[in-house]
């Protein structure tokens, strides 16, 4: 059965119905069916492809976006400590033998005199 076909069965019961209400009951059905039919809105396509429902579009204009905008600096700031987690660190071992093996000793590198004679020298 298609729609033609149920709209012709259904009317004469909505007919029988009609005759039935009052005018005050008709005035309210014909403003709630006024507001029904300015709250319609055809569908919308998403990108110019996928049709979607006014709703869901509202829905995914106005409930992902600043949801997702509210955890962006979150996950920038996992990203972040996930990433600089992952760069790897000197080992104290290793730092300690370029110190023990250079010709200076480790004292030269404390001495505030020394640093600053290391300065003069470059500047």
């Amino acid at each position: 059965m298609n729609e033609r076909e149920f709209a012709d069965k259904l009317k004469p019961w909505l007919d029988r119905t009609a005759a039935g209400i009052g005018e005050m009951q008709a005035t309210r059905l014909r403003a709630a069916r006024l507001r029904a039919v300015d709250a319609y809105r055809e569908p919308v396509r998403i990108l110019g492809l996928i049709p979607v429902a006014a709703g869901t579009a509202d829905t995914l204009r106005y409930g992902l976006g600043p949801r997702a905008l509210l955890w962006l600096p979150v996950v920038a700031l996992l990203a972040t400590l996930a990433w600089q987690s992952s760069q790897q660190q000197p080992d104290i071992g290793d730092l300690d033998a370029q110190l023990l093996s250079q010709e200076l000793p480790p004292d030269a590198f404390l001495d505030k005199d020394f640093r600053t004679w290391l300065e003069s020298s470059h500047g």
